[in-house]
């Protein structure tokens, strides 16, 4: 029997703020070169692959994981000189920002966010019902620090969400530029340092000035496991012992927990290769600003943002008709005839190449 609570159709027991969301999921395109997710198309180093074969090996997957990840906390730590008890190991980065706005906002809280930026920290902010303010790049997609510390100043925000290297335009804040919004905020801020390793800068000395500074850091870019889904976060303890407090039990599976041990113990190899990925990076960033029609924003991750004047949709079409599928972002209202390409393989880049090349001087 249908409740009177219902009124006949179940998803009214759904929040108004919830159903007035957008999900977030990409249409599936089969192509037989796929750069539009910003994974590390190379990898894992090989003896970290070896490293983690022989871990997994070993792994009773009938237990359940070691609760609060304590061995990779501690390997972070040494890594990273940041005390143990101030690291946050979660599901990825999403499930860690996800947290985060749930330990802190609700309705009549403020969250600040740069746009175009990160799409999950407008989404996380309003399922939980908070107001949230846009401040925007510039016109050649740097951070405006003097707007956001206005910004700051104006709106008192609970939580700001800063993201160096930025996606998707893939340019840096400088570390001045964070310092200058930090001391500004009276909330938490979020530095998302998805990318760091490929720019080659971090803030993670200011961690040491400001207990309001949250450092989010990703293993799904340059260490190569977005499929194993592991993030982490370097904060103050204080504050780690009461987000985790919303964590879910076992956020970690045991074959992920090993992935990271593995790649921390080998972490001078992933830095060596985010280093080969910059190179390449830059390199064929040159290339495509040869074509005619294409212009590439300056990059410090390990993706691409171009501009077609053929258009986002229709040069988002001819790559796919050629076998490229990259990212179209051209329907955010800054990125308009935007795409957003992911550095591959050396094979890969060069059917990137050819593919976008002959998009543009057939279409």
């Amino acid at each position: 029997m249908t409740t009177q609570l219902m009124q006949d159709d179940p998803t009214s027991l759904i929040l108004p703020r919830v159903r007035a969301l957008t999900a977030y999921q990409l249409d599936p395109h089969p192509a037989s070169v796929k750069l539009d997710q910003n994974e590390n198309t190379l990898g894992p180093p090989e003896p970290i692959r070896a490293e983690l074969e022989e871990r997994v090996r070993k792994v009773p997957l009938f237990r359940y994981p070691t609760p609060g990840q304590p061995e990779i906390r501690a390997a972070l730590a040494t890594a990273f000189d940041w005390p143990a008890d101030g690291i946050l190991v979660g599901n990825g980065s999403d499930e860690l920002l996800n947290m985060l706005a749930l330990a802190v906002l609700d309705p009549g809280r403020i969250a600040l966010s740069p746009t175009p930026s990160v799409f999950v920290y407008g989404q996380a902010a309003r399922i939980q019902g908070a107001d949230v303010i846009e401040v925007p790049l510039t016109e050649s997609f740097e951070y405006d620090v003097d707007a956001f510390v206005d910004a700051v100043s104006r709106h008192a925000p609970h939580l700001v969400f800063l993201c160096s290297p930025n996606n998707p335009t893939g340019t840096v804040l400088s570390m001045e530029g964070i310092r200058r919004i930090v001391a500004s905020a009276p909330g938490l801020v979020v530095l998302d340092e998805a990318y760091w390793e490929f720019s080659g800068e971090n803030g993670r000395a200011l961690l040491d000035e400001f207990e309001n500074l949250l450092i989010f850091r990703t293993f799904s870019k340059a260490l190569g496991m977005a499929g194993l889904r592991v993030g982490y976060v370097l904060l103050q303890p204080a504050l780690r012992r009461q987000i985790v407090k919303v964590q879910q039990p076992y956020p970690l599976n045991r074959i992920s927990q090993e992935a990271v041990l593995a790649a921390l113990s080998l972490y001078d190899l992933v830095l060596a290769r985010a280093a080969e990925i910059a190179t390449t990076r830059d390199a064929l960033g040159a290339r495509l600003e040869q074509l005619p029609g294409i212009d590439v924003i300056p990059s410090k991750t390990n993706f691409l943002l171009l501009r077609a004047s053929l258009g986002g949709d229709k040069t988002f079409d001819g790559l796919l008709a050629r076998g490229v599928l990259v990212r179209n972002v051209s329907a955010h209202p800054r990125l308009q005839n935007m795409l957003r390409i992911t550095i591959g393989t050396e094979e890969e880049n060069e059917r990137l190449y050819a593919a976008l090349k002959e998009t543009m001087e057939t279409s």
